[in-house]
Protein backbone atom coordinates (compact mmCIF):
# COMPACT_ATOMS: atom_id res chain seq x y z
CA UNK A 1 0.00 0.00 0.00
CA UNK A 2 1.34 3.41 -0.96
CA UNK A 3 0.13 6.52 0.79
CA UNK A 4 0.37 9.69 -1.30
CA UNK A 5 0.56 13.28 -0.12
CA UNK A 6 -2.83 14.04 -1.71
CA UNK A 7 -5.80 14.86 0.49
CA UNK A 8 -9.36 14.11 -0.71
CA UNK A 9 -11.49 17.22 -1.06
CA UNK A 10 -14.43 17.91 1.23
CA UNK A 11 -16.68 17.84 -1.85
CA UNK A 12 -15.49 14.32 -2.72
CA UNK A 13 -16.06 13.10 0.85
CA UNK A 14 -19.55 14.58 0.82
CA UNK A 15 -20.48 12.34 -2.12
CA UNK A 16 -19.63 9.15 -0.23
CA UNK A 17 -22.68 7.38 1.18
CA UNK A 18 -21.44 7.06 4.75
CA UNK A 19 -20.31 10.68 4.98
CA UNK A 20 -23.01 12.52 3.05
CA UNK A 21 -24.82 13.76 6.18
CA UNK A 22 -21.77 15.37 7.80
CA UNK A 23 -21.69 19.20 7.95
CA UNK A 24 -19.27 20.86 5.51
CA UNK A 25 -16.97 21.99 8.30
CA UNK A 26 -16.52 18.44 9.57
CA UNK A 27 -15.90 17.20 6.03
CA UNK A 28 -13.14 19.80 5.62
CA UNK A 29 -11.56 18.77 8.93
CA UNK A 30 -11.73 15.09 7.94
CA UNK A 31 -10.22 15.78 4.52
CA UNK A 32 -7.11 17.25 6.16
CA UNK A 33 -6.61 14.03 8.12
CA UNK A 34 -7.03 11.65 5.19
CA UNK A 35 -4.61 10.75 2.40
CA UNK A 36 -5.29 9.14 -0.96
CA UNK A 37 -3.63 5.72 -1.46
CA UNK A 38 -2.31 4.18 -4.69
CA UNK A 39 -1.67 0.58 -5.65
CA UNK A 40 -0.53 -1.23 -8.78
CA UNK A 41 -2.51 -3.83 -10.69
CA UNK A 42 -2.67 -7.14 -8.82
CA UNK A 43 -2.28 -5.65 -5.34
CA UNK A 44 -4.62 -6.91 -2.62
CA UNK A 45 -6.31 -3.97 -0.92
CA UNK A 46 -8.19 -6.11 1.58
CA UNK A 47 -7.71 -9.84 2.26
CA UNK A 48 -10.59 -12.28 2.65
CA UNK A 49 -11.61 -12.47 6.32
CA UNK A 50 -10.05 -9.13 7.27
CA UNK A 51 -11.29 -7.86 10.65
CA UNK A 52 -9.94 -4.30 10.71
CA UNK A 53 -12.56 -1.58 11.06
CA UNK A 54 -11.50 0.55 8.11
CA UNK A 55 -13.65 1.50 5.12
CA UNK A 56 -12.30 1.46 1.55
CA UNK A 57 -13.57 3.68 -1.26
CA UNK A 58 -12.42 3.31 -4.86
CA UNK A 59 -11.54 6.70 -6.40
CA UNK A 60 -9.86 5.70 -9.68
CA UNK A 61 -9.41 2.43 -11.53
CA UNK A 62 -11.01 -1.01 -11.17
CA UNK A 63 -11.16 -3.68 -8.48
CA UNK A 64 -12.62 -7.12 -8.25
CA UNK A 65 -14.24 -8.59 -5.16
CA UNK A 66 -13.57 -12.33 -4.89
CA UNK A 67 -15.79 -14.32 -2.51
CA UNK A 68 -14.73 -17.49 -0.68
CA UNK A 69 -16.72 -19.62 -3.13
CA UNK A 70 -14.89 -18.08 -6.09
CA UNK A 71 -17.66 -15.69 -7.11
CA UNK A 72 -16.33 -12.45 -8.58
CA UNK A 73 -17.83 -8.98 -8.75
CA UNK A 74 -16.10 -6.08 -10.55
CA UNK A 75 -16.30 -2.47 -9.35
CA UNK A 76 -15.13 0.49 -11.42
CA UNK A 77 -14.68 3.99 -10.05
CA UNK A 78 -17.34 5.22 -12.52
CA UNK A 79 -19.98 2.88 -11.01
CA UNK A 80 -22.45 4.44 -8.57
CA UNK A 81 -21.62 1.60 -6.17
CA UNK A 82 -18.11 3.08 -5.84
CA UNK A 83 -19.67 5.76 -3.64
CA UNK A 84 -20.29 3.07 -1.02
CA UNK A 85 -17.54 1.20 0.88
CA UNK A 86 -15.94 -1.86 -0.73
CA UNK A 87 -16.54 -5.07 1.24
CA UNK A 88 -18.25 -3.42 4.18
CA UNK A 89 -18.84 -6.38 6.52
CA UNK A 90 -16.29 -7.66 9.02
CA UNK A 91 -14.86 -10.24 8.84
CA UNK A 92 -14.65 -9.35 5.16
CA UNK A 93 -16.54 -11.76 2.90
CA UNK A 94 -14.44 -10.70 -0.10
CA UNK A 95 -10.82 -10.32 -1.11
CA UNK A 96 -10.49 -6.91 -2.77
CA UNK A 97 -7.90 -6.98 -5.56
CA UNK A 98 -6.82 -4.18 -7.92
CA UNK A 99 -7.30 -5.14 -11.58
CA UNK A 100 -5.71 -1.86 -12.75
CA UNK A 101 -3.69 0.90 -11.20
CA UNK A 102 -5.99 2.29 -8.49
CA UNK A 103 -6.35 5.26 -6.20
CA UNK A 104 -8.52 4.76 -3.14
CA UNK A 105 -9.35 5.97 0.35
CA UNK A 106 -8.92 3.99 3.52
CA UNK A 107 -10.81 5.57 6.41
CA UNK A 108 -9.92 4.14 9.82
CA UNK A 109 -12.68 3.87 12.41
CA UNK A 110 -10.86 6.06 14.93
CA UNK A 111 -11.12 9.02 12.51
CA UNK A 112 -14.89 8.77 12.74
CA UNK A 113 -15.01 8.92 16.54
CA UNK A 114 -17.68 11.33 17.67
CA UNK A 115 -19.53 11.26 14.36
CA UNK A 116 -21.38 7.98 14.80
CA UNK A 117 -24.76 9.65 15.08
CA UNK A 118 -24.32 11.48 11.81
CA UNK A 119 -22.63 8.85 9.65
CA UNK A 120 -24.56 6.00 8.07
CA UNK A 121 -23.43 2.60 9.38
CA UNK A 122 -20.78 1.18 7.04
CA UNK A 123 -22.58 -2.15 6.79
CA UNK A 124 -25.62 -0.90 4.91
CA UNK A 125 -26.82 1.15 1.97
CA UNK A 126 -29.79 3.18 3.18
CA UNK A 127 -32.50 5.07 1.36
CA UNK A 128 -35.24 6.27 3.70
CA UNK A 129 -36.33 3.11 5.60
CA UNK A 130 -34.84 0.68 3.07
CA UNK A 131 -31.62 -1.25 3.63
CA UNK A 132 -29.56 -3.70 1.65
CA UNK A 133 -27.02 -5.60 3.71
CA UNK A 134 -23.75 -6.56 2.07
CA UNK A 135 -24.30 -10.13 3.22
CA UNK A 136 -26.63 -10.53 0.24
CA UNK A 137 -25.13 -10.30 -3.21
CA UNK A 138 -27.31 -8.27 -5.58
CA UNK A 139 -28.17 -11.40 -7.56
CA UNK A 140 -29.52 -13.07 -4.41
CA UNK A 141 -31.75 -10.17 -3.35
CA UNK A 142 -35.50 -10.34 -3.69
CA UNK A 143 -36.81 -8.81 -6.90
CA UNK A 144 -38.30 -5.82 -5.12
CA UNK A 145 -34.99 -5.16 -3.36
CA UNK A 146 -33.11 -5.28 -6.66
CA UNK A 147 -35.56 -2.77 -8.13
CA UNK A 148 -35.14 -0.50 -5.12
CA UNK A 149 -31.37 -0.83 -5.27
CA UNK A 150 -31.42 0.11 -8.97
CA UNK A 151 -33.38 3.27 -8.16
CA UNK A 152 -30.98 4.03 -5.34
CA UNK A 153 -27.93 3.61 -7.56
CA UNK A 154 -29.44 5.79 -10.28
CA UNK A 155 -30.24 8.41 -7.67
CA UNK A 156 -26.70 8.22 -6.31
CA UNK A 157 -25.17 8.65 -9.77
CA UNK A 158 -27.63 11.41 -10.77
CA UNK A 159 -29.15 9.19 -13.49
CA UNK A 160 -32.55 8.73 -11.88
CA UNK A 161 -35.33 8.50 -14.47
CA UNK A 162 -38.24 10.65 -13.33
CA UNK A 163 -41.45 11.40 -15.23
CA UNK A 164 -41.52 14.79 -16.94
CA UNK A 165 -44.44 17.13 -17.43
CA UNK A 166 -45.91 17.16 -20.95
CA UNK A 167 -44.38 19.84 -23.13
CA UNK A 168 -47.45 22.07 -23.24
CA UNK A 169 -47.50 22.31 -19.43
CA UNK A 170 -43.82 23.21 -19.34
CA UNK A 171 -44.20 25.92 -22.00
CA UNK A 172 -47.22 27.46 -20.29
CA UNK A 173 -45.45 27.39 -16.93
CA UNK A 174 -42.52 29.27 -18.47
CA UNK A 175 -44.88 31.78 -20.09
CA UNK A 176 -46.82 32.41 -16.88
CA UNK A 177 -43.59 33.02 -14.98
CA UNK A 178 -42.37 35.50 -17.61
CA UNK A 179 -42.62 39.09 -16.37
CA UNK A 180 -44.02 40.08 -19.78
CA UNK A 181 -46.71 37.39 -19.78
CA UNK A 182 -50.28 38.31 -20.65
CA UNK A 183 -53.52 36.41 -21.20
CA UNK A 184 -53.20 36.60 -24.98
CA UNK A 185 -49.79 34.94 -25.34
CA UNK A 186 -50.60 32.31 -22.69
CA UNK A 187 -53.87 31.60 -24.53
CA UNK A 188 -51.95 31.23 -27.81
CA UNK A 189 -49.86 28.46 -26.26
CA UNK A 190 -52.93 26.71 -24.88
CA UNK A 191 -54.62 26.86 -28.28
CA UNK A 192 -51.85 24.69 -29.75
CA UNK A 193 -53.59 21.86 -27.86
CA UNK A 194 -57.30 21.94 -28.85
CA UNK A 195 -58.33 19.48 -26.13
CA UNK A 196 -56.58 21.58 -23.50
CA UNK A 197 -58.17 24.77 -24.85
CA UNK A 198 -61.63 23.22 -24.52
CA UNK A 199 -60.96 22.16 -20.93
CA UNK A 200 -59.70 25.61 -19.92
CA UNK A 201 -62.76 27.33 -21.39
CA UNK A 202 -65.01 24.78 -19.69
CA UNK A 203 -63.31 25.40 -16.33
CA UNK A 204 -63.66 29.17 -16.71
CA UNK A 205 -67.39 28.74 -17.37
CA UNK A 206 -67.88 26.42 -14.39
CA UNK A 207 -69.96 27.44 -11.40
CA UNK A 208 -66.92 28.56 -9.45
CA UNK A 209 -65.79 31.08 -12.06
CA UNK A 210 -68.82 31.55 -14.28
CA UNK A 211 -70.57 34.91 -14.36
CA UNK A 212 -73.62 36.10 -16.23
CA UNK A 213 -71.83 35.82 -19.55
CA UNK A 214 -70.38 32.57 -20.82
CA UNK A 215 -66.94 32.79 -22.38
CA UNK A 216 -66.05 31.45 -25.80
CA UNK A 217 -62.37 32.35 -26.23
CA UNK A 218 -59.33 30.94 -24.49
CA UNK A 219 -57.94 34.43 -23.94
CA UNK A 220 -61.08 35.45 -22.02
CA UNK A 221 -60.91 32.21 -20.07
CA UNK A 222 -57.30 32.89 -19.00
CA UNK A 223 -58.27 36.41 -17.96
CA UNK A 224 -61.13 35.13 -15.83
CA UNK A 225 -59.13 32.30 -14.26
CA UNK A 226 -55.97 34.29 -13.67
CA UNK A 227 -52.44 33.22 -14.57
CA UNK A 228 -51.78 31.05 -11.52
CA UNK A 229 -55.04 29.13 -11.75
CA UNK A 230 -54.53 28.67 -15.48
CA UNK A 231 -51.11 27.13 -14.95
CA UNK A 232 -52.37 24.84 -12.18
CA UNK A 233 -55.27 23.67 -14.32
CA UNK A 234 -53.01 23.00 -17.32
CA UNK A 235 -50.70 20.88 -15.15
CA UNK A 236 -53.73 19.09 -13.69
CA UNK A 237 -55.25 18.32 -17.08
CA UNK A 238 -51.98 17.07 -18.59
CA UNK A 239 -51.23 14.68 -15.73
CA UNK A 240 -53.67 12.07 -17.00
CA UNK A 241 -51.27 11.22 -19.82
CA UNK A 242 -48.58 10.28 -17.30
CA UNK A 243 -50.84 7.71 -15.67
CA UNK A 244 -50.59 5.36 -18.64
CA UNK A 245 -48.23 2.50 -19.35
CA UNK A 246 -47.51 0.28 -22.31
CA UNK A 247 -46.93 -2.66 -19.97
CA UNK A 248 -49.90 -5.01 -19.78
CA UNK A 249 -48.50 -6.34 -16.51
CA UNK A 250 -48.64 -2.89 -14.87
CA UNK A 251 -51.70 -1.42 -16.58
CA UNK A 252 -54.09 -2.45 -13.80
CA UNK A 253 -51.87 -0.93 -11.08
CA UNK A 254 -51.51 2.30 -13.04
CA UNK A 255 -55.27 2.57 -13.49
CA UNK A 256 -55.79 1.98 -9.77
CA UNK A 257 -53.25 4.72 -9.03
CA UNK A 258 -55.08 7.17 -11.30
CA UNK A 259 -58.46 6.40 -9.75
CA UNK A 260 -57.07 6.73 -6.23
CA UNK A 261 -55.33 10.01 -7.07
CA UNK A 262 -58.45 11.36 -8.77
CA UNK A 263 -60.61 10.49 -5.78
CA UNK A 264 -58.21 12.07 -3.26
CA UNK A 265 -57.93 15.16 -5.48
CA UNK A 266 -61.70 15.57 -5.60
CA UNK A 267 -62.06 15.08 -1.85
CA UNK A 268 -59.25 17.55 -1.12
CA UNK A 269 -60.84 20.20 -3.33
CA UNK A 270 -64.31 19.78 -1.83
CA UNK A 271 -62.89 19.76 1.69
CA UNK A 272 -60.89 22.92 0.95
CA UNK A 273 -64.08 24.59 -0.23
CA UNK A 274 -65.92 23.52 2.92
CA UNK A 275 -63.37 24.78 5.42
CA UNK A 276 -62.33 27.84 3.39
CA UNK A 277 -59.00 29.58 2.96
CA UNK A 278 -57.67 27.32 0.19
CA UNK A 279 -57.28 27.77 -3.54
CA UNK A 280 -59.56 25.02 -4.87
CA UNK A 281 -57.34 24.31 -7.88
CA UNK A 282 -54.23 23.95 -5.72
CA UNK A 283 -56.18 21.63 -3.42
CA UNK A 284 -57.17 19.55 -6.44
CA UNK A 285 -53.58 19.42 -7.69
CA UNK A 286 -52.20 18.56 -4.23
CA UNK A 287 -54.47 15.54 -4.07
CA UNK A 288 -53.76 14.50 -7.63
CA UNK A 289 -49.96 14.45 -7.23
CA UNK A 290 -49.65 13.23 -3.64
CA UNK A 291 -48.62 9.76 -4.86
CA UNK A 292 -46.76 10.85 -7.99
CA UNK A 293 -43.63 8.97 -6.86
CA UNK A 294 -45.46 5.72 -7.56
CA UNK A 295 -45.21 6.58 -11.27
CA UNK A 296 -41.43 6.41 -11.07
CA UNK A 297 -41.49 3.05 -9.29
CA UNK A 298 -43.92 1.61 -11.86
CA UNK A 299 -41.71 2.98 -14.64
CA UNK A 300 -38.71 1.09 -13.26
CA UNK A 301 -40.80 -2.03 -12.61
CA UNK A 302 -41.23 -2.53 -16.36
CA UNK A 303 -37.64 -3.81 -16.38
CA UNK A 304 -38.25 -6.14 -13.43
CA UNK A 305 -40.88 -8.72 -14.52
CA UNK A 306 -40.61 -10.52 -11.18
CA UNK A 307 -41.87 -7.32 -9.53
CA UNK A 308 -44.38 -6.36 -12.22
CA UNK A 309 -45.99 -9.82 -11.99
CA UNK A 310 -45.98 -9.93 -8.20
CA UNK A 311 -48.30 -7.35 -6.57
CA UNK A 312 -46.83 -7.81 -3.08
CA UNK A 313 -43.28 -7.20 -4.37
CA UNK A 314 -44.41 -4.10 -6.28
CA UNK A 315 -46.20 -2.66 -3.25
CA UNK A 316 -43.11 -3.28 -1.12
CA UNK A 317 -41.02 -1.13 -3.46
CA UNK A 318 -43.72 1.52 -3.64
CA UNK A 319 -43.91 1.81 0.14
CA UNK A 320 -40.14 2.17 0.37
CA UNK A 321 -39.73 4.85 -2.27
CA UNK A 322 -42.86 6.81 -3.11
CA UNK A 323 -42.55 9.62 -0.55
CA UNK A 324 -38.99 10.59 -1.42
CA UNK A 325 -39.58 10.22 -5.15
CA UNK A 326 -42.79 12.28 -5.00
CA UNK A 327 -40.92 15.20 -3.48
CA UNK A 328 -38.13 14.94 -6.07
CA UNK A 329 -40.54 14.84 -9.01
CA UNK A 330 -42.60 17.82 -7.87
CA UNK A 331 -39.50 19.86 -7.07
CA UNK A 332 -38.21 19.03 -10.58
CA UNK A 333 -41.52 20.26 -11.98
CA UNK A 334 -41.09 23.49 -9.97
CA UNK A 335 -44.51 23.22 -8.38
CA UNK A 336 -45.30 25.41 -5.34
CA UNK A 337 -43.52 24.42 -2.14
CA UNK A 338 -46.80 23.71 -0.34
CA UNK A 339 -47.72 21.15 -3.02
CA UNK A 340 -44.32 19.46 -2.61
CA UNK A 341 -44.83 19.37 1.17
CA UNK A 342 -48.28 17.85 0.73
CA UNK A 343 -46.77 14.98 -1.27
CA UNK A 344 -43.95 14.41 1.19
CA UNK A 345 -46.22 14.39 4.23
CA UNK A 346 -49.44 12.98 2.80
CA UNK A 347 -49.27 9.94 5.08
CA UNK A 348 -47.67 11.55 8.13
CA UNK A 349 -50.87 10.97 10.06
CA UNK A 350 -49.49 12.39 13.30
CA UNK A 351 -47.68 15.43 11.80
CA UNK A 352 -47.78 18.28 14.25
CA UNK A 353 -45.95 21.49 14.96
CA UNK A 354 -47.84 23.15 12.09
CA UNK A 355 -49.45 26.41 13.17
CA UNK A 356 -51.91 26.75 10.29
CA UNK A 357 -53.79 24.18 8.23
CA UNK A 358 -52.17 23.57 4.84
CA UNK A 359 -52.60 21.46 1.72
CA UNK A 360 -50.89 18.50 3.38
CA UNK A 361 -53.67 18.57 5.98
CA UNK A 362 -56.29 18.52 3.21
CA UNK A 363 -54.69 15.47 1.59
CA UNK A 364 -54.35 13.71 4.95
CA UNK A 365 -58.02 14.40 5.75
CA UNK A 366 -59.08 13.15 2.31
CA UNK A 367 -57.16 9.92 2.85
CA UNK A 368 -58.62 9.55 6.34
CA UNK A 369 -62.03 9.77 4.71
CA UNK A 370 -61.00 6.87 2.46
CA UNK A 371 -60.01 4.76 5.47
CA UNK A 372 -56.27 4.89 4.81
CA UNK A 373 -55.07 6.13 8.21
CA UNK A 374 -53.93 2.73 9.49
CA UNK A 375 -56.78 2.41 11.98
CA UNK A 376 -55.90 5.56 13.92
CA UNK A 377 -58.83 7.22 15.72
CA UNK A 378 -59.79 10.56 14.16
CA UNK A 379 -59.13 12.35 17.43
CA UNK A 380 -55.46 11.32 17.22
CA UNK A 381 -54.88 12.97 13.82
CA UNK A 382 -53.87 16.65 14.28
CA UNK A 383 -54.76 17.59 10.67
CA UNK A 384 -58.46 16.96 11.34
CA UNK A 385 -58.61 19.39 14.25
CA UNK A 386 -56.30 21.88 12.51
CA UNK A 387 -58.76 22.13 9.64
CA UNK A 388 -61.49 23.00 12.15
CA UNK A 389 -63.67 20.19 10.90
CA UNK A 390 -65.49 19.80 14.21
CA UNK A 391 -65.78 21.48 17.57
CA UNK A 392 -67.10 18.66 19.75
CA UNK A 393 -67.03 15.46 17.76
CA UNK A 394 -64.13 15.36 15.33
CA UNK A 395 -65.91 12.64 13.37
CA UNK A 396 -68.55 15.13 12.28
CA UNK A 397 -65.95 16.88 10.17
CA UNK A 398 -65.42 13.87 7.96
CA UNK A 399 -69.18 13.65 7.51
CA UNK A 400 -68.92 16.89 5.54
CA UNK A 401 -67.46 14.86 2.72
CA UNK A 402 -70.06 12.13 2.95
CA UNK A 403 -72.76 14.76 2.41
CA UNK A 404 -71.00 16.28 -0.61
CA UNK A 405 -70.99 13.37 -3.02
CA UNK A 406 -72.26 15.41 -5.98
CA UNK A 407 -69.51 17.99 -5.47
CA UNK A 408 -66.95 15.20 -5.29
CA UNK A 409 -68.36 13.68 -8.46
CA UNK A 410 -68.17 17.06 -10.22
CA UNK A 411 -64.51 17.43 -9.24
CA UNK A 412 -63.79 13.93 -10.53
CA UNK A 413 -65.50 14.74 -13.81
CA UNK A 414 -63.14 17.68 -14.19
CA UNK A 415 -60.31 15.11 -14.18
CA UNK A 416 -62.03 12.64 -16.48
CA UNK A 417 -59.91 11.07 -19.16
Amino acid sequence: MSETLDHPTAALLGRLSTLSELPHGELEALSRRLFVHEERKGAVLLPLGATDASMLYLLEGECRLVAADGGVRTVRHTDSSALTPLARLRPSRYKVEATSHVRYLRIESDLMAGNEAQVDPPSAITIENYQVEEGDDVNDLGAENRLTLQIYEDLNSDHLLLPSLPHVAVRIGEAVNDDNANARNVAALIETDPAMALKIVKAANSARFGGVNRLATVSDAVTRLGMQNTQILVVTFTLRELFRTSSKMLEKRMLALWEHSRRIAALAQVLGNKVGGFNPHEALLAGLVHDIGVLAVIGYARNFPDVANHPAALESSIRSLRTQLSGMILAKWQLPAEIVTAAKEAESWLRDGVTKADYADLVIAAQVHEGLAEGLPLSAIPAIARLGLSTDDVGEGIELLHSAQEEVAAAKRLLAG
